[in-house]
């Protein structure tokens, strides 16, 4: 959008010069018209008035030709300004647009990724497995108890929202948004707002109103998606912050190695409610990736 306003707004400043040139000539013709006939001595009648009959038909007709180019030029240079006009406000609106898109992206969409990362268990699978680790350690061996508070206390300072924070700071260079696009004006035109002059202003009132209508209908969508995607997300967490990682059970006092493997595999590995709920919980995370994949494609889809 902006070499086409460029080419207009070049093509619109070529016609300017153009008419003004054809300008020059009218009032170069008709201030030599002038002199003529001021110059003119008298003849003879008859001789007189056919030269004088003869030299103003001329004239005439080379002012003819000079006006008729000139309201040619006056046309094209008409309608070649109103076509810079538009390619301006075209340009105008996309480096808003452009512009708007780079803020959202780098202020909202980006802090929203991470939340939704979080969101979907990473800091409660890790809780549940470093937790599963300490029961088994402390069941084991009494003695690691000192390098075991350790991890727990680790384990107990997990918070996803420092953790966002320490990570957008540490790389700030790929999370600050970049400077905004700057209208660069073409060849002096210094307009740098929407001119909203007829028939421009008519174009301009209708594209927003066609805006406006289609704001409103993806706002509904959105509204619907976002419930839809909320109750996922809340299931998905109930899922993955079940405390199931106390494993005391599989460690009951005996002298013998193999009574222990037997007691593990009895007790915690073959629960059919592990495999029943590892089940749903991939089936709840696939239906809520293809809900949110689907909301950002209609949202696209729309501008």
């Amino acid at each position: 959008v902006m070499k086409t306003y460029h080419m207009y707004n070049a093509d619109s400043i070529s016609a300017q010069s153009k008419l003004k040139e054809a300008e020059k000539q009218e009032e170069k013709q008709i201030g030599k018209s002038v002199k003529q006939e001021d110059r003119q001595t008298p003849r003879s009648p008859d001789s007189t008035s056919n030269v004088r009959i003869e030299e103003k038909h001329v004239r005439r007709s080379s002012v003819k030709k000079i006006e008729k180019m000139k309201e040619k030029r006056q046309a094209k240079y008409t309608e070649n300004k109103l076509k810079a006009i538009k390619a301006r406000n075209e340009y105008l609106l996309a480096l808003e647009a452009t512009n708007a898109s780079v803020f959202k992206y780098y202020i909202h969409d980006l802090s929203d990724l991470i939340d939704q990362c979080c969101d979907l268990g990473y800091h409660a699978s890790l809780n549940r497995a470093l937790r599963t680790f300490l029961s088994a350690e402390l069941n084991l061996e009494q003695s690691k108890h000192e390098g075991l508070d350790a991890i727990e206390n680790a384990v107990e300072n997990l918070d996803a929202t420092s953790d966002k924070q320490r990570l957008m700071e540490m790389y700030n260079n790929v999370f600050c948004p970049p400077m905004k696009f700057e209208f660069q004006p073409h060849m002096g035109d210094m307009a740098s707002q929407l001119c909203a002059q007829q028939p421009v202003q008519s174009e301009l009132v209708q594209r927003c109103q066609q805006l406006q209508s289609r704001l409103s209908t993806l706002k509904i969508e959105n509204e619907e998606v976002k419930k839809t995607m909320e109750a996922t997300l809340q299931t998905i967490q109930d899922i993955v912050t079940v405390e199931d990682f106390d494993v005391s059970d599989c460690f009951q006092y005996s002298n013998s190695m193999e009574s222990v493997k037997s007691t593990v595999s009895e007790t915690f590995m073959s629960k059919p409610s592990i495999a029943k709920r590892r089940a749903n919980q991939q089936e709840t995370e696939q239906f809520y990736f293809t809900v949110r994949g689907l909301s950002l494609v209609a949202f696209q889809g729309h501008f």
